[in-house]
């Protein structure tokens, strides 16, 4: 499926969220569709990543679609991340998601860059810092 376009049928997938605590950073798994519809799970999530005060590590390259309230999202935790001395970071991420964060002027918010491949998808291995 391309990212940024929903399910052949013209359904949007749920979106998903989830949040594994490791023993030296937080990971928060983005799925699907996030929006407004999976707001609520956002801000959970958001909260309990950041007042455990470790780094965070996002893997958002199952994302099919994001708008505004996930970019708002990634952005605050990246934010958070600066103001506490620790950083937020891609394990994965959708050329879609990734262009979206570049056009807001958000992507040098985040504490790992991701690598672009020459087949136009996004790199999972980690630049620097903390591993997922």
């Amino acid at each position: 499926m391309a990212a940024g376009s929903g399910p052949i049928d013209g359904s949007e997938d749920p979106g998903g969220v989830a949040v594994f605590f490791e023993s030296d950073h937080t990971l928060i798994v983005l799925s699907g569709t996030i929006d407004l519809v999976v707001a609520d799970d956002l801000e959970h999530a958001g909260r309990d990543a950041i007042d455990r005060g470790l780094p965070i590590v996002v893997s958002a390259g199952e994302v099919d679609l994001i708008d505004s309230v996930g970019i708002a999202f990634l952005v605050r935790l990246a934010g958070a991340g600066a103001e506490a001395g620790w950083g937020v970071g891609f394990s994965s991420i959708t050329p879609f998601t990734l262009e979206l964060l570049e056009l807001v002027g958000a992507l040098d918010l985040f504490r790992r860059p991701v690598d672009l491949d020459t087949s136009g998808g996004v790199s999972d291995r980690p630049t620097d810092g903390v591993e997922a």
